[in-house]
């Protein structure tokens, strides 16, 4: 059944209203005209719009105004109309005025046109041989190409006036005619572009910090750099004492914008140690070089995002994403209880703009047939105090978390509205977490005396995969009975190499008094 609101009933009457009464859509605010248009409406005489405006209107060969035009006064008949507007083609049209009606005129006006025939040609004395195939622009080279025949000629049609042509062509120097087009005869346009002096420059990396032993893209970094024309270049790699450990002819030079991978091993294949090292791009006579850092644990790995909080689904974890890197994902969660069940569905991203410090982000909604739909917000700030990478194999961060919802819109495996501070811990063994985390959680102005969040678990996380278990007990000690909930939990993932992709399967059980509920998930997000 439909239930209409106040606000549902004022938007369908004056929908009704506009239908009814066609000559209210040209009160108010100018339209925007596209195409031609002629509405009969309730009144008398004759309205004129035209995009743009200011046109010259002529009735019966009597000039009578500009428009946007209204004349009341016209009787009834018929009547030759003519639209002028310099640099714009003329409109004739013939209408009829009844007695009981208005005649509303839209007219979209167009530029006079002219063409433009135009060559595109190697300046005299250029290399034969020389690989050309140019690109032709009307505005910049961020604009589709105008498509070009097979001998690079074509004849482009624009609006009369001066437009400026450019020519690309790569190993050639960009080039710019500007001509003034004409509507009585056709402009012919030619460019002459003459081979570019050969340029090394912009080098950049998408990393740079990585940890090869990272998954797959994850576990690599990307250099970009451009060149100008054609040639051939190597990338050398150096160690701190200035020691060559890789080097790699470039394929030849075919394109504006190169790109190069490196997986943070040696010319044998064999892993690097941990250490900054310089690359360099040598191409001609040119050079480029930067530093990238191989950090060991710097470590990418998708986690669970419930309740805003990066970790196990239950179990926050101390592990932070190196500087740049993100991780998105949306899904939905089947909830048992008494009735039907739910369907909350999730969208998070977790992501870090600085070294050791992560953002994480939550949104839900929480679709209901018996009730108003809810949905609520939640989100965390990370700092990581020690990553793990001395001789004490723990990692420990602290954070600070924050959940708002309406009415129905409390995300069922989070602690709920409030603010909270958690304090993770984890042992590291290898490719396994152990876990645990206390967290402080106040509800509310009512509440002064926060309730106490204990939470354990265990990860796995391996070259593609991850998996893991953990729980949460909820104490409220400003009660009677203290003891509030009990969750439980199993989650895995998998990010299939080459893709940044992150497939999630979840489920587990909700014990509130003596009614014990079960959950279960599916997730797809990314990760970079």
């Amino acid at each position: 059944m439909i239930k209409y609101t106040m606000s549902n009933l004022r938007a369908v009457l004056l929908l009704i209203i506009l239908l009814s009464f066609p000559s209210l859509l040209f009160a108010g605010e100018p339209q925007v005209i596209t195409g031609d248009a002629f509405i009969e409406s309730s009144g008398r005489g004759l309205r004129i719009a035209t995009e743009p405006n200011g046109v010259r209107v002529f009735i019966d060969g009597v000039e009578r105004g500009l428009t946007p035009f209204t004349n009341n006064d016209l009787p009834p008949g018929d009547y030759s109309i003519r639209l002028a507007r310099e640099d714009y083609e003329e409109r004739s049209f013939e209408i009829t005025l009844r007695n009981n009606s208005r005649l509303n005129v839209l007219i979209e006006m167009t530029r006079v046109q002219g063409n433009a025939l135009i060559s595109i040609y190697k300046e005299q004395g250029s290399p034969e041989s020389y690989p050309f195939t140019p690109q032709l622009f009307t505005r910049s080279s961020a604009d589709a190409p105008i498509p070009l025949n097979s001998d690079n000629k074509t004849t482009v049609r624009l609006p009369a006036g001066f437009h400026t042509f450019n020519a690309r062509a790569f190993g050639w120097e960009d080039t710019s005619v500007t001509a003034f087009l004409s509507d009585t005869e056709n402009i012919q346009v030619d460019i002459y572009m003459s081979p570019a002096a050969f340029k090394l420059e912009n080098l950049t990396q998408s990393r740079k910090r990585f940890n090869p032993s990272n998954s797959g893209n994850l576990g690599i970094t990307e250099y970009r750099f451009e060149v100008s024309a054609p040639g051939s270049g190597v990338i050398t790699i150096q160690n701190n004492d200035g020691t060559i450990v890789y080097t790699q002819q470039l394929d030849p030079f075919a394109a504006w914008v190169q790109q190069i991978q490196w997986n943070g091993r040696d010319t044998d294949g064999n892993p690097l140690p941990q250490g900054t090292y310089t690359v360099i791009i040598e191409a001609e006579t040119l050079s480029l070089r930067l530093e990238t850092e191989i950090n060991y644990s710097a470590s990418i790995f998708p986690l669970s995002l419930e309740s805003g909080i990066s970790g196990l689904t239950f179990a926050p974890l101390p592990h932070v994403l190196p500087k740049g890197s993100y991780q998105f994902g949306a899904g939905v969660l089947y909830c048992s209880d008494s009735g039907t069940g739910s369907f909350p569905f999730k969208i998070n991203m977790r992501f870090s703009p600085f070294d050791k410090f992560e953002l994480t982000t939550f949104f839900n909604i929480n679709p209901s047939l018996q009730e108003q739909i809810g949905w609520g917000v939640s989100g965390s700030a990370k700092y990581n105090f020690t990553d793990g990478s001395n001789s004490i194999p723990l990692v420990f961060s602290a954070g600070f978390t924050y959940a708002w919802a309406n009415d129905n819109g409390e995300y069922p495996l989070s602690p709920g509205r409030g603010a909270g501070f958690y304090t993770p811990l984890s042992l590291e063994l290898t490719n396994i977490s152990f876990v645990i985390c206390p967290a402080a959680f106040w509800r509310g102005p009512d509440g002064l005396v926060p309730e106490l969040l204990l939470s354990a678990g265990i990860l796995y996380h391996g070259s593609f995969f991850t998996g893991g278990i953990s729980a949460r007990l909820e104490f409220d000690f400003s009660k009677d009975e203290p003891f509030g909930r009990f969750l439980a939990g199993a989650e895995f993932r998998i990010f299939p190499d080459p893709s940044n992709l992150i497939f999630t399967l979840q489920g587990g059980i909700l014990i509130q008094g003596s009614e014990p509920r079960g959950y279960g998930g599916l997730a797809i997000g990314l990760i970079y």
